[in-house]
């Protein structure tokens, strides 16, 4: 049998595909798609005619565009058949952008400054749908952090510090609408979600704390953490935490040694924010 031997790419590609010239490659049915997402951002309802006629697509392939971004969640059907519009995951795209601001620009040059001051990890994360992702963290610098590769990684809320700060502290409205998807879920992550009574004391002794508190657990067994919201114009932000090795510190000591200094952090990034900063 004689193997197959891989197509070289075309003269003017280069094998990790960028051009010869060194610029990437455009991906065209991307840049179709985020046309389309404008100009029915530009409209807010609109046929598929008006958009193949403002983007100069065809009417096949702004279809197979809209059927696209209604099944990812950000186009839905308006109240006729061939109307469409936004969904409301089209936030998210905007309020990424805004995380990135008051992330880099007030809350980690605080964590940085806590780090220091503690030697333990911080995190930053932002609730993304059903989970906590963290956005931005000082595990890389920390001289006592054990774990790597964090940022980007999604959190089950009840499972973590930071997603049960947000639930703790959170408007009724809005923790309980998030409570709901995590019922539904079929994540083992969402589990205690199924037990109202359950979610009800843990949130409970978290509020009464002031700060949430996990020490080892099923999906971190080797650290320990306490977390807080971070609060602005109304609504929470996002929150912050202090991670420690469990084998090391046991959960009183690690309260002791890091609230206070967590709080004093909190505080003062809300307060940056309150100025107007990020």
């Amino acid at each position: 049998m004689i193997a197959e031997e891989a197509c070289p790419p075309p003269p003017s590609e280069a094998p990790d595909g960028r051009s010869r010239a060194g610029r990437a490659k455009p991906i065209r049915s991307l840049s179709r798609g985020l046309a389309v997402l404008a100009a029915l951002n530009r409209h807010g309802k609109a046929t598929a005619v008006t958009l193949a006629r403002e983007t100069g697509l065809s009417r096949a392939t702004v279809y197979r565009v809209l059927q696209t971004l209604i099944d990812e969640g950000y186009v839905g059907r308006g109240t006729s058949e061939d109307h469409f519009a936004l969904r409301l995951r089209v936030r998210e795209l905007a309020e990424g952008f805004e995380d990135e601001q008051w992330i880099a620009a007030v809350a980690m040059p605080a964590l940085a400054a806590l780090t220091t001051r503690i030697l333990w990890p911080c995190d930053v994360a932002a609730l993304e749908g059903t989970r906590m992702v963290i956005r931005d963290t000082t595990h890389r610098t920390a001289p006592f952090s054990i774990d790597r590769g964090m940022v980007g990684r999604r959190l089950p809320p009840l499972a973590s510090t930071v997603g049960l700060a947000w639930l703790a502290f959170a408007p009724t409205a809005e923790r309980e609408a998030l409570l709901r998807l995590l019922a539904a879920s079929d994540d083992p992550a969402d589990a205690p979600a199924r037990d109202p009574a359950q979610v009800s004391r843990l949130l409970a002794a978290t509020r009464r704390r002031g700060y949430a508190l996990r020490q080892g657990g099923a999906l971190w067994p080797h650290t320990g953490s306490i977390g807080l919201p971070i609060r602005a114009s109304g609504r929470i932000l996002g929150c912050i935490n202090v991670i420690w090795m469990a084998r090391v510190v046991g959960r009183e000591e690690g309260v002791a040694r890091c609230l206070e200094p967590l709080r004093e952090t909190a505080r003062l990034i809300e307060a940056r924010l309150a100025a107007g900063e990020g």
